[in-house]
């Protein structure tokens, strides 16, 4: 039983934000990207496609009580971080993810963080992971659910920032949480 509440809290919710994460974004490569590229030529599209960009349409219209963009989905090539910053420099990027990466496992062996912690931190791994896949595929992090009109992101982007918010409040307000040693 013991081994089961691990796997939930240190692997589950950034194994399920890794695999979400991979499959939006094969199916926006796969299927939703080439219907943008249809769009202009819809006329000459196959009938799926023209059923997607109108679906695409539809879920804009639909949605389109949110402000901006949200809603619509767009495809963005990230070549740089979070709020454009870095922008080019996706090796650079990928190394200093990586080194962060093992950092943070050096820091945290020996411990045995309870409570939300472990979730946390496995929301900010499994989100990490999935952007330096796609880095490491493509030389940049796929983009696609845009926010108010002047960001867009991606589910990885989702699971790096609610496990930071957890990982926040944890800390705040649960630091015995983060105190535990293994004995």
């Amino acid at each position: 039983m013991a081994g089961k509440r691990i796997w939930m809290r240190w692997i589950g919710p950034g194994l399920l934000i890794l695999i979400l994460d991979r499959l939006i974004k094969q199916f926006h490569l796969w299927v939703v990207q080439p219907a943008f590229d249809m769009r202009n030529r819809l006329s000459e599209a196959p009938p799926y496609y023209q059923f997607l960009v109108r679906l695409s349409d539809g879920l804009g219209k639909a949605f389109s009580f949110l402000q901006g963009d949200a809603g619509r989905v767009q495809s963005v090539r990230n070549t740089g971080m979070a709020f454009g910053l870095f922008e080019g420099n996706s090796i650079v990027i990928l190394i200093g993810s990586a080194l962060l990466l093992l950092a943070c496992v050096f820091l945290l062996r020996g411990t045995r963080p309870a409570g939300l912690a472990p979730v946390s931190l496995s929301l900010i791994l499994g989100g990490a992971a999935g952007n330096m896949i796609d880095r490491l595929l493509y030389g940049y992090v796929i983009d696609m659910f845009p926010f108010f009109g002047w960001f867009v992101f991606n589910a990885a982007d989702v699971g790096v920032v609610a496990g930071a918010i957890l990982c926040g409040w944890s800390l705040l307000f649960r630091p015995q949480d983060w105190s535990g040693k293994e004995q």
